[in-house]
């Protein structure tokens, strides 16, 4: 699978990967395929839920363009930005295709060793294995419209 120029990676699909004794783990290739040269991705602890938020450099630009657009920051967008970039991480990955993740943001997560990677459309989810399972719905109508409603 590699990149098509002028349409947005669109990542789908987990992985289930283990962390190696320095705490690295291989990032897939078909992603990593998607990202054409880039060879970073934007790491960010979710406020509410025990996972990791990964975007592209392109989906960064392309928020960054969201809040730039949207005038002057007050104090607290300010301070909200601020916290947000604080407690994120670049990630890069090496010619084997592996990432290592920061301590804090693994405690975050609450990994151990295992770590499942999921697609949703412009952004990868990192979850523990063992978090993982309760964050899947019971039901979500509006998602099952979007996927599998009519035309």
């Amino acid at each position: 699978m590699t990149r098509v120029e002028n349409i947005p990676a669109m990542f789908v699909g987990s992985f289930t990967h283990s962390l190696d004794a320095k705490r690295r783990m291989i990032f897939p290739s078909s992603w990593r395929n998607l990202l054409g040269g880039s060879n970073r991705l934007f790491a960010f602890p979710h406020p509410d839920n025990k996972c990791l938020y990964l975007y592209t450099a392109e989906e960064m630009t392309r928020r960054l363009d969201q809040l730039r657009s949207g005038g002057a920051l007050d104090k607290s967008g300010q301070q909200a930005v601020r916290s947000f970039a604080a407690g994120a991480d670049m990630l890069v990955w090496d010619a084997q295709g592996r990432i290592r993740i920061g301590e804090n943001l693994l405690a975050h997560a609450e990994v151990k060793e295992q770590v499942v990677l999921v697609g949703t459309l412009t952004r990868i989810e990192l979850w523990s294995i063992e978090n993982f399972d309760l964050a899947l719905p019971q039901d979500s109508s509006m998602a099952e419209d979007v996927f599998y409603g009519g035309y």
